[in-house]
């Protein structure tokens, strides 16, 4: 069992994973812990191997609240699999310490995705692995700004399979869990479904995904009582006059999303895994090898993490 230190005041108890050491991640952990409002409301477990403690409190610059606790994942506790990877091990631990309502939300640090895959084969990012783990049915990841949101639908697809991973059921689940996400901030919002190819295949003339596939999903999350429209084409849904009229967008595939996403606040952008049975969050940036180590890495991403995680676990408290 972990401490609560502030566990009469009902604090909210956030875990972060260490992430990829030799990245930008001790220091934007670092960072966040310092711009944090850290009181008796809020409690910071860090998931780190002592390894990852010492480069993370190397990067501090003045002393760590005693509302931060450092813990190490219990070995015992983790698949042998997973065991090989450190950065691996503390989101299997911190995944499993919410499950388990040790904590209310895990925010996961960047990691290398090649460096993980060498340890653990097939793996391509949190999101399909903490879908697993899970054994959930879904999982969205969808990206977030203040003001936009996109769930990325097939995730990270090399492009050539990405056709054949575009069914109905994926979109109607996708939307489903965007759906229920935007619900909680937003009486019935509205949902603009991408378009697999350019022009949405005019017509049938350059492709028939959306005759086939994506317009029978949109007719039957219409049926649900889902506001689904489309199949819009990627080129003209981000214009300011169209993306004003929508609450989220569900994009086919990775770039699709993830270049409007990254255009509109790279500082501001949230990761937030949908579909689990916990709260996960990350920075919507990676690792970024370039600038570790010279202290320019910026914390305003974790920071907003870290806040849209206490934010989903405060909703889930009124619930």
């Amino acid at each position: 069992m972990l401490k609560h230190i502030s566990k009469k005041y009902g604090a909210v108890r956030i875990g972060i994973t260490q992430g990829e050491l030799s990245g930008i991640s001790p220091e934007i952990i670092a960072k966040t812990l310092e711009k944090l409002n850290l009181d008796k409301t809020l409690e910071v477990v860090i998931i780190a191997t002592p390894k990852g403690k010492k480069f993370i409190q190397s990067n501090l610059k003045k002393k760590l609240s005693p509302q931060v606790e450092f813990i190490i994942p219990d070995k015992k506790a983790i698949p042998s699999k997973i065991r090989r990877d450190e950065a691996l091990s503390c989101i299997y631990y911190g995944a499993m310490l919410a499950a388990l309502g040790e904590l209310d939300a895990i925010v996961t640090a960047p990691i290398d995705k090649n460096k993980v895959s060498k340890n653990y084969k097939g793996f391509s990012g949190h999101t399909g692995f903490l879908k697993d783990i899970f054994r959930s049915r879904s999982a969205l990841m969808l990206m977030s700004t203040p003001s936009f949101k996109i769930g990325i639908m097939t995730e990270h697809l090399p492009v050539k399979d990405i056709q054949k991973n575009i069914t109905k059921n994926r979109i109607i689940e996708a939307a489903k869990l965007m759906n229920n996400f935007l619900s909680k901030i937003k009486k019935n919002p509205i949902i603009n479904i991408l378009s697999l190819n350019p022009h949405s295949g005019d017509m049938g003339l350059i492709g028939r995904e959306e005759i086939k596939i994506i317009v029978p999903a949109i007719k039957q999350l219409n049926k649900m009582g889902i506001r689904a429209v489309g199949p819009t084409p990627a080129d003209s849904a981000f214009v300011t006059d169209t993306k004003s009229r929508y609450d989220g967008f569900i994009a086919m595939y990775h770039d699709q999303g993830m270049i409007p996403a990254k255009m509109r606040g790279l500082d501001s952008l949230v990761n937030i895994t949908l579909g689990l049975p916990i709260i996960r969050t990350s920075p919507g940036h990676g690792v970024a090898y370039d600038i570790a180590g010279t202290g320019k890495a910026s914390a305003g991403s974790m920071v907003r993490a870290v806040n849209q995680a206490i934010d989903m676990a405060l909703l889930n408290r009124i619930e």
